[in-house]
């Protein structure tokens, strides 16, 4: 063993300090732990208020917010469906599980997103706290403190408290992990400790599953660490034992749902073949035929297996099918498979800008994220830092297992799958302990001066070169994301309108429209507020635009219609629906309102009684014959063409159908009618309105 000191996490700054590593051993801290507490407690209390900051206009702008989108939806609604106690699928995990089932304690709780978003702030500074202890443990306490502040500066990590992901959990648990397994590392190892590390190793295995190639390295490393005595295998299957104890509920689940063994997630197969494949270029391609939505990706890979093995595959069989083919990829293009490895590697360094989810650079932008300049650093500057730091510790590569073992393991992940800042973030915590120890203390590694500065400043020309070429761009999902940004505040518009708060719904909806004119939800949505406030001329002019981005759709037409009879514009109503019959001649229902309009509207430049008998006994043809609002229509055009006898007989057939079928109001305004058709007078009245149901 390194040390054998029990008390090295309460002993004060004097042991951390003078820890031997990588280099010359590092001076005695010129400061007691007290000290280091209270600068620590700074640094948080500002990241603090700085995260407050930014989640305040998160809550305020952002329609993200209020209404997740892609992953983020899928886990809100497992975590509603646990919620109403359905805390067992039907279906293997398709995803990490951890995150949602907390998700689910938390409505169960009856929390709702604000409370995600605060826990997830909390868990992020607990985060920059146990990053920092575990930096002072492993490289003194300056390195400590910088490694928190570069941490709660750092812009993915803050962005990512107000998001329905799985970031904030992932990087509380590396760095637990990486604290209890550098503990162990430092002192003289007691069972407790060692299957807490392995725990925790579980646990980070539920929230990100390639952790599970952590266990068989940790046992390794136990075993080594032993000099490969008698007990050290015994204490190696204890803290691998501990690791899969944590991770078998998720197994049993997807044994109890499908009968198979999946350790944790059944998509592997599928993520694999979306970063290996003609069409990949080191981030997410789609597989053509397969859709990206979790939700509907098995369904469709399902189908294509069917199809190509003329049978129903497995779960296990299907995702084999996809790995396999990923394989032969690689195989069979080896070149290109070096190129596509390349470039997987050099997004993983350098890029700043893309997210194959979501898009901070797009989302600022378009003015929703503002306030993420109070995180102002990117996490690929860090890497200049983090390399030299790295270097420095693999001269003790055993001792310093935790650090290259938690930087390596996202690497390999972006390297085998795709590049992902999901999948880069797990290298955060480490990453910042290692920079700031390289910041700190480079001055003292014994390293050539070069391979010290060059990867201090690397990221600099990196970064202007690919803004030249524009390999850093959200270009890729610009269309995308802004579609997704713009339904997202439609929903939020639709949730003001139902509150009657009009003029927020009215924003909002013209956000929405302003982030894709496309958005017929927005249109519509925005639609209705005019007409609740009485603003025709306006409701028109959306559901005109409606009208151009979806001809063929009848709804808009009818609520066209419906706002011209509101402003008392019959001649555009009529036309309105004289086109839809055009259209759609055998919709009943247009027929129906038209038939009306032509036979009872006050306008006499509208009125038509020969073309109202045509509509009308066209909706008797498409409809019940004896309905009764049929009868009314035809018995009022009868009535406007002067043809009395009929229009009496016909609705004292309406009325007894209306009261036959218990409808008594409608059956006592037919009464009416009827008299005046008994007196020779045609029947006035308002438009009917047509509704889309």
């Amino acid at each position: 063993m390194a040390i054998s000191n029990d008390s090295s996490m309460n002993t004060g700054d004097t042991h951390a300090d003078s820890l031997p590593v990588a280099g010359p051993t590092l001076p005695m801290a010129a400061w007691s732990l007290r000290t280091f507490w209270l600068v620590l407690a700074a640094i948080s209390g500002v990241a603090l208020l700085l995260r407050v900051a930014m989640l305040d206009e998160f809550l305020r702008e952002n329609p993200l917010a209020e209404c997740p989108r892609v992953d983020a939806q899928i886990y809100w609604q497992m975590a509603q469906r646990m919620a109403d106690g359905h805390w067992v699928g039907d279906t293997p995990f398709l995803s990490a599980p951890l995150y949602p089932y907390l998700l689910g304690v938390i409505r169960t709780l009856g929390g709702g997103l604000l409370a995600v978003y605060i826990i997830q702030l909390i868990m992020h500074l607990v985060t920059g706290v146990v990053i920092a202890w575990t930096t002072r443990l492993r490289f003194g306490t300056l390195a400590g403190l910088l490694a928190a502040a570069f941490f709660l500066t750092l812009t993915e990590p803050a962005i990512s408290c107000t998001r329905v992901l799985a970031n904030t959990l992932q990087l509380l648990l590396v760095a637990l992990v990486w604290w209890r397994w550098a503990l162990l590392s430092e002192r003289d190892s007691h069972w407790r400790d060692v299957l807490t590390v392995g725990g925790l190793i579980g646990l980070f295995a539920l929230a990100y599953p390639a952790a599970m190639l952590l266990i068989p390295a940790y046992g390794l490393w136990l075993w080594r660490l032993e000099n490969r005595r008698g007990s050290a295998v015994a204490r190696a299957l204890l803290g691998m034992a501990a690791a899969l104890l944590i991770i078998s509920p998720a197994t049993l689940h997807n044994i109890i749902c499908h009968g198979e063994f999946i350790p944790i997630t059944a998509h592997s197969g599928i993520t694999l073949r979306q970063g290996n494949n003609p069409d990949a270029n080191g981030n997410i391609a789609a597989i053509p035929g397969i859709s990206m939505r979790r939700e509907k990706m098995h369904i469709d890979a399902a189908e294509q297996f069917q199809r190509i093995y003329g049978r129903d595959g497995t779960w296990r069989e299907i995702d084999a099918h996809y790995r396999r083919a990923a394989l032969d990829y690689w195989l069979n293009n080896p070149l290109a498979t070096l190129k596509l490895l390349a470039g997987k590697f050099y997004f993983y360094l350098t890029v700043r800008n893309y997210d194959d989810i979501m898009s901070t650079a797009i989302e600022r932008e378009v003015g929703l994220a503002d306030r993420t300049v109070l995180a102002p650093v990117a996490t690929p500057w860090l890497f200049g830092f983090a390399l030299v730091g790295l270097l420095a510790v693999l001269r003790r590569p055993v001792r310093n297992a935790p650090e290259w073992l938690l930087v390596l393991l996202p690497l390999l992940v972006v390297l085998i799958f795709f590049y992902s800042p999901r999948y880069r973030m797990p290298a955060v915590p480490v990453m910042c302990g290692l920079s700031a120890y390289a910041v700190a203390y480079c001055r003292r590694f014994r390293l050539p001066t070069l391979i010290v500065i060059i990867p201090f400043f690397l990221p600099v020309p990196l970064t202007i070169y690919n803004r030249i070429k524009g390999i850093d761009s959200p270009e890729r999902v610009r269309g995308h994301f802004l579609r997704e940004l713009s339904e997202a505040q439609s929903r939020v518009g639709d949730r003001r309108l139902a509150a009657e708060q009009y003029a927020r719904a009215e924003s909002r909806y013209s956000s929405a429209i302003e982030l894709w004119d496309g958005n017929v939800a927005a249109h519509d949505g925005l639609g209705a507020v005019y007409i609740r406030r009485h603003r025709l001329d306006d409701a028109i002019r959306q559901y005109k635009e409606i009208v151009c981005l979806q001809p063929d759709d009848l709804p808009s037409r009818y609520r066209l219609y419906n706002a011209y009879c509101l402003g008392r514009n019959f001649h555009a109503a009529a036309e309105t629906l004289r086109r839809v019959t055009r259209q759609a001649p055998r919709d009943a229902k247009s027929r129906l309102a038209l038939a009306w309009l032509l036979a009872t509207c006050p306008d006499d430049h509208v009125r038509d009684g020969d073309e109202a008998l045509q509509h009308a006994q066209t909706a008797q043809r498409l409809m019940a014959a004896d309905h009764c609002d049929v009868l009314d229509a035809l018995a009022a055009a009868h009535a406007e063409t002067g043809q009395f006898d009929q229009a009496v007989t016909i609705a004292e057939q309406a009325l007894k159908q209306a009261r036959r079928h218990g409808k008594q109001q409608q059956a006592g305004v037919i009464e009416q009618r009827l008299s005046q058709y008994r007196a020779g007078k045609p029947c006035r009245a308002p438009p009917r309105v047509l509704r889309a149901d």
